[in-house]
């Protein structure tokens, strides 16, 4: 089976990619995005993966639509497209053009190729953040201008004519290669409280829904679905764990030795009426110790920061249920997220010197 992966240079796309050689999948996987593979801070196994002979890279701008004339004449079996604008609290435009008409063009291209079945990869968040369980068919409430314009493509899939697609609306991804997601930004800044030796305070309830899932998980629904879902549904990709912040917050804080704690609902209130001057204040406090930090352990570059975006600290609360996904057959290998998977991330970071590790041996030798 031949494999068409947009933005396959990404955290999904990297380790889709592995597993469809790891499992023999696929005899040819090609892969398109702006990143090259010696820019995306691949980690060894990674990089191993896209020097395979079976695995082609294109460098291509995908807003563009006839860049795509690179693969002019070329037919793929499965099309899949990870392409889309991940950096928060930009315009309508750049989502527009970034999210939409780089979905859109993929779509059309799958349909042109001949693909047996285009995935579209959405979010979760269109459901809004009501912290209700929500099905696929349920109400959407989409709040930010990313979420409208996956949920515009998911609609606009249709009126192309003669494609063969599903939609897979998924939960938070974590795992080994995230960089720049919700888990990952979390430790960071554990790992910086810990480094100051101050309590980390926290504006959200401990309750708030955050929906996971792990990377190796999501590559194989995606391999199950192109199997056994059927055109033109959606699936939700959450794992089994209904996990909340105080979940995410007892792990990375026990790993780091640091403590935490919930601002009262006054404060709180008060914080959440200009999270832009919170999270001013919050980088202003993080980034310096986390420069001495990296300089300390001779780390000169790294794609890790505890910098917060202020839509970040906004209630996230999205619950969506996976029982569509379990009624089709899929099991999942990470059911639900342990201090084991978030510490694979964090070895994986060390490794690769992008991470201080004389934070984590400080911690684990005097347990403060």
């Amino acid at each position: 089976m031949s494999y068409l992966i947009f933005g396959g240079t990404g955290f999904i796309g990297r380790n889709l990619v592995q597993y469809l050689l790891d499992n023999n999948i696929s005899s040819r996987v090609c892969v398109v995005d702006k990143i090259p593979p010696s820019m995306a801070w691949l980690n060894d196994k990674h990089k191993a993966t896209f020097e395979d002979d079976r695995v082609e890279f294109v460098s291509c701008n995908l807003a563009v639509a006839n860049s795509l004339s690179k693969l002019e004449g070329q037919t793929f079996d499965y099309v899949l497209n990870l392409a889309t604008e991940t950096k928060l609290s930009l315009s309508r435009e750049v989502y527009d053009e970034r999210v939409y008409r780089v979905s859109m063009n993929c779509a059309n291209f799958a349909k042109e190729c001949g693909a047996k079945m285009f995935v579209e990869f959405s979010t979760a968040q269109v459901y809004g953040t009501h912290g209700k369980l929500s099905k696929e068919t349920d109400k959407v409430n989409p709040k930010y201008d990313f979420e409208i314009c996956k949920l515009n493509v998911e609609k606009d899939l249709a009126s192309i004519e003669g494609l063969n697609y599903i939609i897979l609306r998924l939960g938070i991804v974590y795992g080994v290669g995230d960089k720049y997601g919700y888990v990952t930004s979390q430790l960071v800044v554990a790992a910086v409280y810990s480094y100051l030796k101050e309590v980390m305070q926290l504006i959200w309830k401990p309750s708030m829904s955050i929906n996971l899932v792990h990377v190796e998980d999501l590559c194989g629904a995606v391999v199950h679905l192109l199997a056994n879902g059927k055109h033109g549904e959606i699936y939700n990709i959450v794992d089994e764990g209904d996990t909340n912040l105080d979940t995410i917050c007892k792990y990375v804080s026990n790993i780091f030795s640091t403590k935490y704690e919930y601002l009262n609902k006054m404060t709180n209130f008060l914080a959440s009426l200009s999270l832009k001057d919170v999270a001013e204040g919050v980088n202003e406090k993080h980034l310096a110790p986390w420069s001495q930090m990296c300089n300390n352990d001779n780390i000169a570059n790294t794609p890790l920061s505890p910098f917060i975006y202020s839509s970040q600290l906004e209630t996230l609360n999205v619950r969506a249920s996976n029982e569509k996904l379990v009624n089709s057959g899929f099991q999942f290998k990470h059911p639900q997220i342990t201090e084991s998977l978030i510490k694979e991330v964090i070895t994986d970071f060390v490794d690769m010197k992008i991470f201080p590790p004389s934070i984590i041996s400080s911690r684990s030798s005097t347990g403060s």
